[in-house]
C-alpha cells in the first residue's frame, strides 16, 4: 500500500498539540435509529468496528467511535487541511506498512459513503492518538492547497 494522508487545519492541529486524536473512545459502536443512518444494509446489528467506521463516515466520532479519517489522495487531504481552501493547514503523511508494528487498525470499504474521498479509517489499538512512529512527514499547505515552501 502507498501512503495515507490526513489533512488538518492549523487551528485544529494547534488544539490537538500536533497529535492525530480521535473524537471518540470506542472501537465498536451500535447503530442507533436516530435519523442519521440509512436502512440500506450498511450497518449491522450490535456493537461492531464496521458500525464505528460507517458512523464515522457520517460524522466524526458519531456514537463515540475512535476512528480517524485518512485518504489515499494527497490532493484530497489538502482540501481537508484547508477546510475547502479557506485557511492554511497541515498534511500528515502516514505509512501503512508500519501499522502492524504499532498496532494501528485500518478499514476501507468497497462501498464508502463518499467514494471520491478514497477514505481509509484508522485508529490506534487503544483508541488514543495515532502513534507518531507511523507518521513519516508533516508539511504545511497554503490556503490554495499548495505545499508551503
Amino acid at each position: 500500500m502507498s501512503f495515507l494522508y490526513r489533512g488538518v487545519s492549523k487551528e485544529k492541529d494547534r488544539a490537538l498539540k500536533g497529535l492525530l486524536c480521535p473524537n471518540g473512545i470506542k472501537p465498536e459502536v451500535s447503530a442507533r435509529y436516530d435519523g442519521q443512518i440509512k436502512f440500506d444494509g450498511t450497518f449491522t446489528y450490535g456493537e461492531t468496528s464496521e458500525n464505528a467506521v460507517r458512523a464515522h463516515q457520517i460524522q466524526t466520532g458519531l456514537y463515540g467511535g475512535c476512528y480517524i479519517s485518512t485518504t489515499e489522495d494527497v490532493n484530497r487531504s489538502a482540501i481537508f487541511a484547508t477546510s475547502g481552501y479557506s485557511e492554511e493547514g497541515w498534511v500528515y503523511v502516514i505509512d501503512p506498512d508500519k501499522f502492524e508494528q504499532y498496532q494501528v487498525v485500518s478499514k476501507k470499504f468497497p462501498d464508502p459513503l463518499y467514494p471520491d474521498e478514497q477514505e481509509v479509517s484508522i485508529r490506534a489499538h487503544d483508541c488514543g492518538s495515532i502513534p507518531i512512529e507511523v507518521i513519516v512527514d508533516k508539511y504545511e499547505v497554503n490556503k490554495d492547497g499548495t505545499k508551503k515552501t
